[in-house]
């Protein structure tokens, strides 16, 4: 490697992996495609290899890329935490931040007390709403920041989209249960035209296996309730823990589940400092939780 590595370039190459698009990304930084594309090139050249294969139209990451995209990750969060904390003494205000119940049950309380002794004079507002509603109020000016779902046809009209990372979903019964035995299996289901929901039943349906709605909450509390009792079967992120369910798959006679991508809207980015310091520190909580 002949030459450092510039936060800026690994920044640039960080968003072409998440965007999978020259095009958006230079919307993203306010450049030219081909300034876009220099930067990659010069990048390159300081790792001493390719990072991309050679059509950038196809994004695919080379060996390198793939060696050295971890890497940038942490880089980039470092570079922005050590800009942020420099800061921290001077950051006060309010943020309004949307979470589903689902993610805010085990994401926000850690989240939340770190940011909250780090940055005292925040003082930080939490709506809990399923991702579409979450999408809307964004739009509507309700909401600064929000922690939601990724899904196709669903988001803000302003601002800007993060990646946070992928959410495995599981099956969940009681311990010691049996209500995935029964035939059709009950369900214990978010509305309809959520993802959780979507992929559990397109999943039973491939494999042939019946199914019924036996609860429909918008609330993790009323999923769990009811999987507790052994009156159905839910699905929840894998970073869920619940005391008293345990994780059902093949050997049950449930097939995989696909992932869902949490996913950081922001309103006004660079608008609010406060807004701005509780989104950084969100991409850091989230992205670092196993």
């Amino acid at each position: 490697m002949s030459r450092s590595l510039e936060i800026a370039l690994l920044r640039t190459f960080v968003l072409l992996v998440e965007e999978k698009s020259v095009t958006r990304v230079a919307r993203r930084l306010n450049r030219t495609q081909p300034a876009v594309s220099l930067q990659i090139r010069r990048l390159e050249a300081a790792a001493g290899f390719p990072l991309f294969e050679p059509d950038l139209r196809h994004l695919k990451l080379s060996r390198h890329g793939e060696m050295l995209l971890p890497h940038a990750r942490t880089m980039l969060r470092l570079d922005e935490e050590a800009r942020l904390r420099l800061s921290a003494d001077d950051v006060a205000g309010r943020v309004t931040l949307g979470c589903p119940d689902l993610y805010a049950a085990f994401l926000l309380p850690e989240t939340l007390a770190r940011f909250r002794d780090t940055y005292p004079g925040v003082e930080v507002t939490v709506r809990c709403a399923l991702s579409r509603q979450l999408a809307q109020d964004m739009s509507e000016g309700v909401l600064d920041i929000a922690i939601a779902t990724r899904m196709p046809g669903v988001s803000p009209r302003v601002g800007t989209g993060t990646l946070l990372r992928p959410e495995p979903l599981i099956w969940l019964g009681a311990e010691g249960g049996s209500a995935h035995l029964a035939d059709p299996i009950p369900l214990a289901m978010l509305p309809d035209g959520n993802l959780y929901r979507d992929y559990a039943l397109a999943a039973l349906d491939r494999i042939g296996r019946r199914w019924r709605i036996a609860c429909i909450s918008e609330s993790i509390a009323g999923l769990q309730s009811m999987a507790l009792a052994d009156s159905a079967v839910c699905v929840l992120a894998q970073s869920v823990r619940t005391q008293g369910l345990v994780r059902l798959g093949s050997a049950e006679g449930l097939p995989p589940l696909e992932s869902v991508d949490l996913i950081l809207w922001e309103r006004h980015p660079g608008g609010s400092s406060a807004a701005d310091h509780l989104a950084a520190h969100i991409r850091r909580s989230v992205s670092d939780r196993n």
